[in-house]
């Protein structure tokens, strides 16, 4: 049996990278950003950057993820962090964990999203095998033999897993005759492709037992006699090692002898379509979550790969910066085939059971993929759907015009009393394919003015030419403190030789804005 370890080392901390912008650009801002995310998400973190913050520079900024802390009253523990060479080890507390890495990233474990990611890497082996399996989370295990000749001979294979995993989570892939030598060849070795030699027990024997695939206590009594590697545990008589440590003994010896017959154990197919939307602010409206459920459900449908086929099931993913994320998974009780319909019934969810959290991105997920009969909308949605076909034809015909750029968006009210414009109303492409984030509708433009006394605007730069205000119509102001990202502005509705704007004043941040896109 010809196996592949597919392992993504360190991938809780490397999903974290990828979900936080400032990591992913590098941790060169350890120490604030550290500071930042532990004032958002528990005391406990708070006190640990704070610590590393005056602890010195020790090492390379490091990201932390732990779990624990906070409302839970459980001491933080590190449960992963990134690079390898930081000083940090798992299991360390946060204060251990400062104290060997001054500079340091903290983010709190997110363990429903580290298994989407595992699981959409899982899904993305399965384009090039159908034999894949799923271990501990970051490694999984494919068989290779009989697929060679599909993509030329196995190098051609490998270069296939290689190129299904996303290159920021660095694949290691390691290849032998069985499971365990290949976890070994690809956790010992750099990124890309390691293989392990024919005689495995020689490979094997100076790499420590703590690879072994045994609880932390068995590790630890192994060492407590002597045995540090796995040539100590094969060099020692099979029925001494089983008299310790029973059949685990046993299992453990083969495996350090090289003996690992455990079948690659395959994982059931089940495709699926996965779409995704940042919005423009972080939100409680429903109204909001709403809109973005159906610009997910329309693109969704509109896949190819879903053409004439029906949906069972709809998964919803909704996170926020600070928050804990929020699920939920609805089953149809008959495969729908529109996605107006598939809309709906997700609204009649979601009202009964609300998101307990701000919403800023939302993940959705269709399965349950059907060939057959299904739920569709009435007779009377064809009319519906002829003038949004017409649209789609106008919009096309545009797009010749306009160098590709598309131009037809429809407006959805969202939370039409809000003091803030841009959120009151936003703007989706009516084209599907379009993947570009939903935008706010009167998103703010900066803009350079000059003031005068009491912090009144006395000039607008239009261009490179300045403009002087004749008059302020109107003036007001608004302060917003309890939002998790808190919006202060002063508001003036001002008179000028180009005609009338309303400008406003950021008081947090600082800066002068264009509510209605500038002159």
């Amino acid at each position: 049996m010809r196996v592949a370890c597919v392992l993504i080392t360190h991938l809780r901390a490397k999903a974290e990278m990828r979900r936080q912008a400032e990591v992913a650009e590098g941790a060169a801002h350890g120490e604030e950003e550290g500071e930042a995310r532990s004032e958002e998400r528990g005391d406990p973190l708070q006190a640990a950057s704070a610590a590393s913050s005056s602890a010195g520079h020790l090492g390379e900024p490091a990201t932390l993820v732990v779990e624990g802390g906070g409302a839970s009253g459980a001491r933080p523990v590190v449960v992963d962090y990134f690079p390898g060479n930081c000083g940090v080890k798992a299991g360390m507390t946060l204060e251990q964990a400062v104290s060997q890495q001054a500079e340091t990233v903290v983010l709190r474990a997110d363990e429903p999203y580290y298994r989407q990611i595992f699981g959409e890497l899982l899904r993305s082996l399965q384009g090039v095998s159908d034999r894949v399996e799923g271990a501990e989370l970051g490694t999984s295990y494919v068989r290779l033999d009989g697929l060679e000749a599909m993509y030329g001979d196995e190098a051609g294979l490998l270069d296939a897993l290689l190129a299904a995993v996303p290159a920021d989570l660095n694949a290691r892939i390691g290849v032998a005759d069985a499971k365990f030598p290949a976890f070994v060849a690809a956790r010992t070795r750099e990124a890309g492709v390691s293989y392990a030699p024919e005689e495995v027990r020689g490979f094997l024997a100076p790499y420590s037992v703590e690879l072994l695939p045994v609880c932390v206590e068995v590790k630890e009594r192994l060492r407590r006699f002597g045995l540090h590697t796995m040539g100590d545990v094969a060099a020692m008589e099979r029925h001494l090692i089983v008299a310790q440590f029973g059949a685990e003994g046993g299992r453990l010896w083969a495996l350090c002898n090289g003996e690992d017959e455990r079948p690659v154990v395959p994982l059931a197919f089940e495709e699926s379509i996965v779409e995704h939307s940042s919005l423009p602010f972080n939100s409680s409206s429903l109204e909001l979550l709403f809109v973005a459920v159906d610009t997910l459900l329309r693109r969704g449908y509109a896949r190819a790969e879903l053409d004439g086929r029906y949906v069972g099931a709809v998964g919803l993913a909704c996170r926020a910066r600070g928050w804990p994320p929020w699920a939920a998974s609805i089953a149809f009780k008959q495969p729908v085939g529109r996605w107006e319909r598939a809309a709906a019934l997700v609204r009649d969810r979601l009202e009964l059971e609300p998101p307990q959290i701000p919403v800023e991105d939302v993940t959705l997920t269709l399965s349950g993929f059907s060939g057959g009969s299904g739920e569709q909308m009435g007779l009377f949605q064809d009319v519906k759907e002829r003038a949004g076909r017409r649209l789609m034809e106008m919009e096309k015909r545009l797009q010749v015009r306009m160098n590709g750029r598309h131009v037809l968006h429809r407006i959805a009210e969202v939370a039409p009393w809000h003091p803030a414009p841009e959120m009151r109303a936003l703007q989706i492409p009516i084209d599907p394919a379009k993947r570009d984030d939903i935008r706010p509708l009167h998103a703010p433009a900066a803009v350079a003015v000059r003031e005068g006394a009491g912090g009144r605007p006395v000039a607008v730069q239009v261009g490179r030419r300045w403009r002087r205000v004749t008059g302020i119509a109107e003036r007001w102001r608004f302060d917003l403190w309890w939002l998790p990202q808190p919006i202060r502005r002063a508001y003036f509705r001002v008179e000028s030789e180009e005609g009338p704007v309303t400008l406003f004043r950021d008081e947090g941040a600082g800066g002068w804005y264009s509510q209605n896109g500038g002159f």
